[in-house]
């Protein structure tokens, strides 16, 4: 297939010299779309093709994908075909939902074929599209160069390219195409920026393109500087827990910093945007105060504030379990505040074993105790409001709540905590790991004890 428009060939081989080949085309039959496939055809490059059939449009979604197997079929290009779920579009957010379609079946069926590389078609028009359309709404620097050549391995040959030369390169060679009815509605914010502002900025300043993109450029190399200076200061002011090992937490001086808002938009941009104003209110909020985004929490607490994953919010709760007594050598895992590190996976291995007189009575991390009367039995679980417990060396009985807070236990995890009771209910409790012991099943003199292993 012997092409005319030297000067796009060379910039679209040029563009892809040094991308992995073969490639998956997302084709959805429109005019540049099926521009850049003649392209890949002219320059003998392997690629297969990728189409979505929303069903938005009835007849013309059919005639669209006859015009993609037929133009496969004339070309003798491997393709694939996705339909949209039926009654698509009756939800809200039609066209963030059908990128998100897009993109993750496009991604499927590159895995599917083991390629690593997928094309758009998108062009210079679309960058300055994409340009208007965040800044009109109100955004930061990712936003404005949220469009680029390439992202992640999804790539942009016609970046640069206008819809101008797009279009004469159509017509020079003949090129036929889809036409989508309803990009020519100004229904949707981008089509009315597409069809009315990028035309009248264009004519108004007629080198408009070429501005926004050296525009652009310019933001990239200043969002890099400012990465750099990011990740320095995010060393100072985002540490790892030394309270709950797996978890961050906010240096408090970082809201002395005058670039405070900043630098916390940054540091938690990987895990969660909360709004700053949040953030600081919780930072004068009473220990225990906690604030939510997607599963993510950020905590109050005496290390400062703390940020938990959601996998981190979900994991570690210890199943309730009856302890059978029994002189068989079992296992129980749990977790262990010792003060200063919580382990959330800590295990003891339980010994029951007979002896004239124990005269070592553990510690409160590896006890030793006697077993109960016949017919009582232990249980493993969280602890509860209600529980209390009768403390070897103390007097009277101790809420465990109140013993937990004296702990200074994080109250992020403080409802993790598990202890070893008589009851499946709140009560009486005769073990809280690391903090308390009963004196009510301390050793006495008989034969049968529980040993604590901690592993």
């Amino acid at each position: 297939m012997a092409l005319k428009n030297v000067s796009l060939i060379e910039e679209i081989d040029g563009f892809l010299k040094d991308v992995p080949r073969p490639y998956v085309l997302m084709f959805s039959g429109g005019q540049d779309s099926v521009v850049l496939a003649h392209l890949l055809l002219g320059l003998k490059i392997p690629f297969f093709i990728f189409h979505v059939n929303y069903g938005l449009r009835d007849i013309e979604s059919e005639l669209d994908e006859k015009f993609v197997h037929d133009f496969c079929s004339k070309y003798s290009i491997a393709y694939k075909i996705v339909h949209a779920p039926k009654d698509f579009h009756l939800d809200s957010g039609l066209q963030a939902r059908a990128r998100d379609l897009r993109y993750t079946a496009v991604k499927e069926y590159s895995a599917e074929l083991q390629i690593s590389s997928i094309l758009t078609a998108q062009h210079a028009n679309d960058s300055v599209e994409t340009f208007l359309f965040h800044a009109a709404r109100g955004t930061g620097l990712d936003g404005l160069i949220s469009m680029q050549s390439r992202n992640g391995n999804v790539f942009r040959p016609l970046w640069s390219v206008s819809k101008d030369l797009i279009n004469d390169f159509a017509e020079r060679e003949n090129v036929i195409w889809r036409d989508d009815s309803s990009n020519n509605s100004n229904k949707y914010t981008r089509n009315d920026i597409r069809n009315n502002a990028i035309p009248a900025l264009i004519n108004a300043v007629p080198q408009s393109l070429n501005g926004i993109r050296k525009t652009q450029k310019n933001l990239r190399e200043l969002k890099s500087y400012i990465e750099t200076s990011m990740r320095r200061d995010s060393d100072l002011f985002l540490n790892k827990s030394i309270s709950i090992p797996g978890a961050k937490v906010i240096n408090p001086s970082i809201f002395q910093n005058l670039d405070g808002a900043v630098i916390i938009n940054y540091i938690l941009k990987p895990y969660a945007q909360f709004n700053f104003d949040s953030i600081l209110s919780l930072s004068k909020s009473q220990i225990g105060s906690f604030i939510e985004l997607n599963g993510w929490q950020l905590w109050s607490e005496r290390e400062g504030l703390i940020l938990l994953s959601p996998a981190m919010v979900k994991s570690h709760l210890i199943e309730q379990k009856k302890v059978d007594l029994n002189p068989d050598v079992i296992c129980l895992t749990g977790n262990l505040w010792n003060g200063h590190t919580w382990n959330h996976s800590k295990k003891w291995e339980i010994k029951y074993f007979e002896v004239l007189k124990v005269n070592y009575f553990g510690d409160l991390i590896n006890p030793i105790m006697r077993i109960p009367k016949i017919g009582q039995y232990l249980v493993w679980r969280p602890w509860k409001n209600g529980d209390y417990i009768y403390p070897l060396g103390m007097k009277g009985k101790k809420k465990v709540s109140d013993l937990l807070s004296d702990s200074k236990i994080p109250s992020s995890i403080k409802h993790k905590q598990v202890l070893l009771s008589s009851s499946n209910e709140a009560g009486e409790v005769y073990w809280i790991p690391g903090l308390k012991i009963s004196r009510t099943i301390q050793i006495e003199d008989q034969k049968k004890y529980i040993q604590f292993n901690g592993q």
